[in-house]
């Protein structure tokens, strides 16, 4: 990604380059124009931790390919600004969010791409859980109370971001398997960048050049949002059987079995119910919160299913199906108005969805 702060001093864009790699599979590029192969997909994922990463470089034809991609359809950004007037910041993964927004993805894609989604989560949860120590103490302050000016403190994160940090984003993986073409693939990326870099120019903009802190911490707790999500996935499960997991286990520890029960489904109050059990699992200590989460894995019909991954809606007010397909149609100004499209900008042609 490149940052808005080229006028910071040397020693702080060092540190960028530090963590040019860590933010590289969750900025990546567009796809290539070349066909990828096929890579095999292996239903039951195997931890592994993430292969260190070299620092991001504009690949050839980027400006080319995305040139190419149909960006003048209308689609809702992900940037929506809150009562503030600041962008609000996505909780749920971008990739996905994007998926709705993206013109050229309709309903017809969603029981291929779903599969990939359990994958993906079912791969984070086994990487926060055999990184739990250093996912603990990433959330537990140590982002958010970057010091830039501590280059060593910063090399220190930076590497300890790594292992939870995945191969390649969801957009990516996506079309690398051909669920998605590369016009939709590639315009995910571009939905997901445009996004990224409305909060890394609004950063700059409000602050300048002291905000390059919070702008380092922006890309970090992007680099691990899939994780934290892996995460807190964990958290309000495990929270419905907690007394039983532990009974299950041995281990005796009343924070958490005071905690059991089904999360609220007041969304005024769950993030407070999250954090107050992500606290008392934290009091576990590392080794018996791996036999806590592993327990509760394999707890589940199929270990790899999280039950709190849910179909995603990809569609939107101006997303049309049809005959089983997808498109945004406007072929006339009559049929724009009945299909709520306002001031369409092409004609389409055949179904641009890749949902035959």
């Amino acid at each position: 990604m490149n940052t808005p702060f080229h006028n910071a001093p040397l020693r702080m864009l060092a540190a960028l380059g530090i963590a040019a790699g860590v933010s590289q599979a969750q900025v990546a590029p567009p796809p290539p124009a070349e066909k990828p192969e096929q890579p095999e997909y292996n239903p039951e994922p195997q931890p592994q931790r993430a292969a260190p990463r070299t620092e991001a470089r504009p690949e050839p034809g980027t400006a080319r390919r995305i040139a190419e991609l149909p960006t003048d359809i209308p689609y809702p950004p992900l940037a929506e600004r809150g009562d503030d007037g600041r962008i609000v910041r996505l909780k749920e993964l971008p990739d996905i969010v994007a998926l709705r927004a993206n013109p050229t993805v309709g309903e017809g894609s969603v029981d291929a791409i779903m599969p990939v989604i359990f994958g993906r989560r079912a791969r984070f949860e086994m990487l926060v859980i055999e990184n739990i120590d250093l996912y603990w103490e990433l959330t537990g302050g140590v982002i958010a109370g970057l010091d830039m000016s501590d280059l060593e403190e910063m090399t220190r994160i930076t590497e300890m971001v790594k292992p939870l940090v995945g191969r390649t984003t969801l957009s990516d993986e996506l079309t690398n398997r051909s669920i998605l073409s590369r016009t939709q693939g590639g315009m995910n990326s571009h939905i997901v960048q445009e996004y990224k870099r409305a909060v890394s120019e609004e950063i700059q903009a409000v602050e300048g050049q002291d905000g390059l802190s919070n702008f380092m911490i922006f890309i970090l707790e992007d680099s691990i949002h899939e994780a934290r999500l892996a995460y807190q996935g964990l958290l309000v499960e495990g929270k419905s059987n907690a007394d039983e997991l532990l009974d299950q286990l041995g281990i005796q520890n009343e924070q958490v079995a005071s905690l059991t029960g089904i999360i609220s489904s007041d969304p005024e109050i769950v993030e407070q119910e999250v954090e107050e059990f992500d606290a008392a699992v934290r009091t576990l200590g590392v080794e018996d919160a791996i036999r806590f989460f592993n327990a509760l894995r394999e707890s589940r019909n199929n270990p790899n299913i999280s039950p709190t991954v849910t179909r995603i809606n990809v569609m939107h007010d101006r997303k049309v199906n049809y005959e089983g397909g997808m498109n945004i149609r406007t072929l006339t100004a009559e049929e724009a108005a009945d299909l709520g499209i306002v001031n369409p900008r092409r004609k389409s042609g055949p179904n641009e969805s890749g949902d035959e």
